[in-house]
């Protein structure tokens, strides 16, 4: 495997020396089963994109504040990321930032081409603050939160891959427990019930394997990314949550529970809304579990967010 941290930032900043960008509108994306076209269209808007960051813009030159998210989010996802490699570990991180708009919408794209040089720093930034020699960019969900007056509030939720993970879909050989609170970015961690292991537990090892490759798409990329968040409480059955909800800080996982917990978070994963958490012409990209206590009634669970987006796919 190529060593991702060490280009990351080649990657990224290489764009921005790389006249016209596509406007969202202007996309098919009520079709995006037609593999072929769409990918040749999105590829074209983001080729257009990249070459439009390197202007000097002293025409002055606008686009609406949607088509600028747009963009923004295609081209750090597509060309600083790697969409399309699997990793052990997903890690979810955010990233705050504000552009400048006019009364009909409009933002300078020399102001847009600040942001993105702004996301691209606050990328490597967060990049450096995780541990181990295999660390890439996955995604960026780049979402317009609101306006106030003349000014844009802006976020990238960026997804990291950790950690290279091989072979098949490997079954549950431990218990563990349900997880560790505070949800740390390295070990030590609650461990596996025996308490002879502590670089993983319940939730980690659910993770791993919800993101490994064989449960996820081998599209080269993904446009329009969004991340939904469910806990066991938003889906239920006869039996109770589906997802792990306890009330014992050190609970034990039986491989049995592990595996019936894997199983419950593939199906709504993988289901359409609403009786799972996909949403439509939309495909799995990667899950991050967090270890979470609820405040008075002290029930711990599995907090998922996970990320969908439409999948383009093309030939170099």
């Amino acid at each position: 495997m190529k060593n991702k941290i060490s280009i990351i930032t080649v990657v990224i900043l290489s764009v921005l020396l790389g006249i016209v960008s596509c406007k969202k509108d202007n996309l098919e994306l009520s079709n995006p089963d037609n593999n072929n076209h769409y990918s040749q269209q999105i590829m074209k808007c983001i080729k257009a994109f990249s070459l439009q960051m390197k202007g000097n813009f002293k025409s002055g030159s606008m686009m609406t504040i949607d088509t600028a998210v747009w963009n923004l989010e295609a081209l750090l996802t597509n060309y600083g990321g790697y969409p399309d490699s699997a990793s052990k570990r997903f890690i979810l991180m955010k990233a705050h930032f504000t552009l400048p708009v006019d009364a009909n919408g409009l933002v300078l794209e020399s102001d847009v081409q600040t942001v993105y040089q702004q996301m691209v720093d606050s990328i490597t930034s967060q990049l450096n603050t995780i541990a181990g020699d295999v660390k890439f960019l996955k995604f960026s969900d780049v979402q317009q939160d609101s306006v106030v007056g003349n000014t844009a509030y802006l976020t990238s939720n960026n997804g990291y891959g950790q950690g290279l993970i091989l072979g098949l879909y490997d079954p549950f050989t431990e218990d563990w427990v349900w997880g560790t609170l505070g949800n740390p970015e390295n070990p030590p961690y609650s461990g596996n019930c025996d308490g002879t292991d502590l670089t993983s537990d319940g939730s980690n090892e659910i993770q791993f394997r919800l993101n490994h490759p064989a449960a996820v798409s081998a599209a080269r990329g993904y446009t329009d990314i969004v991340t939904k968040e469910m806990t066991g409480w938003d889906f239920e059955d006869a039996n109770g949550p589906r997802l792990y909800v306890g009330t014992d800080i050190y609970h034990c996982m039986t491989i049995n529970e592990l595996t019936d917990n894997l199983t419950n978070a593939d199906d709504i994963i993988k289901t359409y809304t609403p009786d799972g958490l996909r949403p439509a012409g939309k495909e799995f990209i990667s899950t991050v579990i967090d270890d979470d206590v609820t405040v008075g009634s002290t029930y711990y669970l599995h907090y998922y967010s996970v990320s969908y987006g439409i999948p383009y796919f093309y030939s170099e």
